[in-house]
């Protein structure tokens, strides 16, 4: 790579970004180490002298001024969230391991004058661009983990973290599609509101249970530990986690429901020893889950619900019919005969039981 130096020769630039015709850097460049294992190379600026007889000079700047193109170590802006991305690497980091435990001391910043400047621009970095994303956002989507713990670190606010994109996504709606967990529990503990909706209606606990990402589902339903938020810079509201299980997307569908609809056994497991209810209806036709068993003619699943004491049999549709009617309607002749054996009744008869 070529690059033209101060005198206006041109020099060339080897594999580790060094200028061959340019050895006078500063101590700060001789302090930063490269990475190797990153997936993409990074690029660093180097900072010039810039002489007495160079004409485009401003009035006000000294002739022997140190002009620095780093953003990362400027006081005059704030850097933007490419310049942090590729400076992170400069930092001395230990293997990532965010299994819940405080994460203070995991990342070392070399540059006090750098924690200043973040402490005094914080908000900068929770600026929307034209798509509604903050650097969080884009950090998230770049699959940076190193980034996004520090950004969060850096939040002023625990209102800063729930802000939303032009989808309606919050960064742990991105968490959980990224399928990041440990990111997820903390954002959580640093207070990101667990019940915020995207455009379609779904928290993110929704999709946790509509992908079958269990871990994550685990996360977004432990209650915060007091130990978990002593590293928080701010205080937190409290916040109901479990959170309320009946909150319905724009389809009309809970968190139980995706998950019997889309077979996760494991999680419906887990919403089970979480007291969920299984009686909850979906909004549209007012379905429970068993009913929507006896249509998929799942038995292992049917006989999962109803190994739950608290599950109704004979609960009845917007339109009348109850699970036995349903398997009937449906030609399940196996949930039928299981239904039926446990003496669950069909629709009229559990209607006129009712009137008596």
């Amino acid at each position: 790579m070529t690059v033209t130096g101060t005198d206006g020769s041109l020099g060339n630039q080897n594999d580790h970004g060094h200028n061959d015709s340019c050895p006078q850097r500063s101590d700060m460049e001789e302090g930063v180490r490269y990475h190797t294992k990153r997936k993409y190379r990074r690029k660093f600026s180097v900072a010039f002298l810039i002489p007495e007889d160079v004409g485009f000079l401003r009035t006000d700047e000294s002739p022997t001024r140190e002009v620095s193109t780093n953003m990362f170590f400027s006081t005059d802006k704030y850097p933007s969230l490419t310049t942090l991305c590729d400076e992170l690497d400069s930092c001395d980091l230990s293997d990532l391991q965010l299994s819940g435990q405080q994460e203070s001391n995991s990342i070392h910043i070399n540059n006090s004058s750098y924690a200043q400047g973040v402490a005094c621009n914080s908000e900068e970095l929770f600026v929307k661009d034209k798509d509604g994303d903050t650097a969080l956002h884009l950090a998230i989507i770049l699959d940076n983990l190193v980034l996004v713990s520090k950004i969060i670190q850096m939040a002023p606010t625990y209102t800063y973290l729930s802000m939303r994109n032009k989808l309606f996504q919050t960064p742990l709606h991105l968490e959980v599609i990224m399928n990041q967990k440990h990111i997820v529990r903390k954002l959580v503990c640093a207070g990101e509101d667990v019940t915020a909706v995207d455009r379609n209606g779904n928290t993110p606990l929704h999709i946790a249970c509509r992908d079958g990402l269990y871990e994550i589902a685990r996360y977004l339903l432990e209650p915060v530990r007091y130990s978990e938020i002593q590293c928080n810079p701010y205080d937190i509201p409290y916040q109901k986690i479990p959170q309320d299980f009946d909150i319905a997307n724009y389809d009309g569908l809970t968190c139980l429901h995706l998950a019997v609809i889309n077979r996760h056994m494991d999680i419906l497991q887990l919403l089970i020893e979480r007291d969920v209810d299984l009686n909850m209806i979906e909004r549209k036709a007012g379905r429970t889950v068993l009913h929507m068993a006896c249509i998929s003619g799942d038995v292992k699943l049917v006989r999962t619900l109803m190994s739950v004491r608290a599950c109704n049999m004979d609960a009845r549709t917007h339109s009348g019919y109850t699970p036995l009617d349903l398997a009937l309607c449906y030609n399940q002749d196996g949930v039928y005969t299981i239904l039926a054996a446990a003496g669950a009744k069909p629709g009229a008869e559990s209607m006129d039981s009712d009137s008596d």
